[in-house]
C-alpha cells in the first residue's frame, strides 16, 4: 500500500515540476479553460485510480488474514492432540511398562485364597519400592491431514472429484495427495474442512463431500462483485477404510474455476477426535 502511495506521489510531483518550469510561459499566455479542465480530470482520474487500489488492497489483506487464521486455528488443534500424546507416552513411561498378568487368574472355587495372597504379595512390592504392575489401558492414535491446491482447478465438470496436491500434513497416512481421497486408517470419528475460492467475478459452484460416495455434507459460493469462497464442515464416525472426499455437485452445473494461489489457498483437511 504505501509503494502506491509514494508512486501516485510522486506522478503528482512531476506535474508540479512542469508547471513550475513552464511557469513564465504560463503567465504570458493564460491557461484555457479547456486545458485546466482537462488537467483537473486527469488528477481526478489518478485519484479515483489510487483509492480504487487501496481499497483493492485492503480486501487482499482481509482474505489472508481470514486465511491465516483458520490456517492457524488447524495447526493449533493438530499441536494440542501432539500434546496429549505426548503426555500420555510420558504418563506411560514413568508407571513402567505393562507385565505379564497371566499369574492373577479368576478362580472359581470360593475356598482358593491364592489370588488374594498374590495381590497382597503385590501390594508389598510397593511398599518395597519393587517394580509396579498396571493394567494397560487402550491409548488413541493420531490422524490428521492438510492439503491444498497447488494451482488453479480450471472450469470443472459436475461430479468430479477436487484433487488437493500439495501435502502439509498427513499423519497417520490416511490422505492420498494423487486421488484426493482420504482413507479412515482406523475407526472412530473425524472432523473434516474445506476451503474453496472462485477465481472470478460472476462464478458460482456448489461442492459435496462424500462418505463412501454418499453426500454428508454441502457448500455454495457465488461471486457477484469480486472473488468468493466458502468454507464447510462435518463430523462423521467412520469405520476402517472408509472413503471421504470432495467434489463438484452431482446435477448443479458449476460455472467457473476454482483459484488456489499464495493469495488465497482452496484446502482439506480432516482430524481424528476420538480414535482406537
Amino acid at each position: 500500500m504505501a509503494g502506491l502511495y509514494w508512486t501516485t506521489l510522486s506522478i503528482l510531483c512531476c506535474i508540479c515540476i512542469i508547471w513550475m518550469a513552464n511557469g513564465a510561459e504560463i503567465r504570458k499566455n493564460t491557461i484555457s479553460v479547456e486545458e485546466f479542465t482537462e488537467m483537473k480530470k486527469m488528477m481526478t482520474n489518478l485519484l479515483e485510480k489510487y483509492q480504487a487500489q487501496e481499497r483493492r488492497i485492503a480486501d487482499l489483506e482481509f482474505e489472508i488474514q481470514t486465511l491465516k487464521s483458520t490456517e492457524d486455528k488447524s495447526e493449533n488443534l493438530l499441536t494440542e492432540i501432539m500434546t496429549e500424546e505426548e503426555k500420555s507416552e510420558i504418563l506411560k513411561t514413568k508407571r513402567g511398562l505393562p507385565q505379564d498378568f497371566s499369574s492373577f487368574r479368576t478362580s472359581n472355587n470360593p475356598n482358593d485364597n491364592s489370588n488374594e495372597n498374590q495381590m497382597t504379595h503385590h501390594d508389598s512390592n510397593l511398599h518395597n519400592g519393587k517394580e509396579v504392575r498396571i493394567v494397560p489401558h487402550p491409548t488413541e492414535s493420531v490422524v490428521a491431514f492438510y492439503a491444498y491446491m497447488s494451482a488453479y482447478e480450471n472450469t470443472p465438470s459436475t461430479h468430479h472429484t477436487l484433487i488437493f496436491d500439495h501435502e502439509v500434513t498427513n499423519v497417520g497416512n490416511g490422505y492420498s495427495k494423487h486421488s484426493g481421497i482420504f482413507t479412515a486408517p482406523i475407526e472412530g470419528i473425524y472432523v473434516f474442512s474445506w476451503t474453496i475460492f472462485m477465481s472470478s467475478p460472476g462464478e458460482y459452484m456448489s461442492i459435496e463431500i462424500t462418505l463412501n460416495s454418499q453426500p454428508v455434507g454441502a457448500s455454495y459460493l457465488h461471486s457477484v462483485h469480486d472473488y468468493a469462497t466458502a468454507s464447510g464442515n462435518v463430523v462423521l464416525y467412520m469405520q476402517k477404510d472408509d472413503v471421504v472426499f470432495t467434489r463438484t455437485h452431482t446435477t448443479y452445473v458449476p460455472h467457473g474455476s476454482i483459484r488456489s494461489d499464495n493469495l488465497m489457498r482452496s484446502a482439506f483437511s480432516g482430524w481424528c477426535i476420538s480414535c482406537h
